[in-house]
């Protein structure tokens, strides 16, 4: 009876440990972000496709003004490339990054074709992976630092990071 009594104790502390290093390491990390620019009349047919759809209400990604004046040569295309580690040993569901909208940004979207809807990217758990959100922006704004909210779900549950590129 004593030895079963040991061996339970073992167990319970085993499964408390393995249950307390889960939640410590259910997160994502950023471990880098980058930044590319391209004048938005070197992508003409991504600009004019995003054109139209801002104003035909069917936009593919979120919008921060309500119309896309002017043309290709007042814009950007800003890529910023995330790498984003998962520690743990359950894989993130549904990551999707965001821009928060600075003076000049006119949308974003989180694939690298304009023309796809935002896919549900996974993380598996004990990886690295690379996720992007482009944001259009007035050619006349300078790089400046910019915030982004990185959304996930771990075991059903929402969890938020935010990410700065300076």
């Amino acid at each position: 009876m004593k030895y079963a009594a040991i061996f339970m104790a073992v167990l319970v502390a085993l499964a408390l440990g393995l249950g307390v290093y889960t939640l410590a390491n259910a997160h994502l990390t950023v471990v880098s972000v980058t930044e590319e620019v391209t004048p938005a009349f070197e992508r003409q047919e991504d600009f004019t496709a995003l054109q139209t759809a801002m104003d035909q209400n069917a936009l593919l990604g979120t919008p921060f003004a309500e119309e896309l004046p002017g043309s290709s040569l007042d814009y950007d295309f800003r890529t910023y490339t995330f790498r984003l580690r998962n520690p743990g040993m359950i894989g993130a569901e549904m990551v999707e990054v965001q821009a928060v909208p600075g003076q000049g940004d006119m949308l974003c979207y989180t694939t690298l074709d304009a023309s796809q809807v935002n896919a549900d990217r996974q993380l598996p758990a004990h990886s690295e992976g690379d996720l992007w959100c482009v944001v259009l922006t007035s050619a006349q704004q300078p790089s400046v630092p910019r915030s982004f909210r990185i959304t996930y779900y771990l075991w059903g549950m929402k969890k938020t990071v935010t990410a700065t590129y300076r």
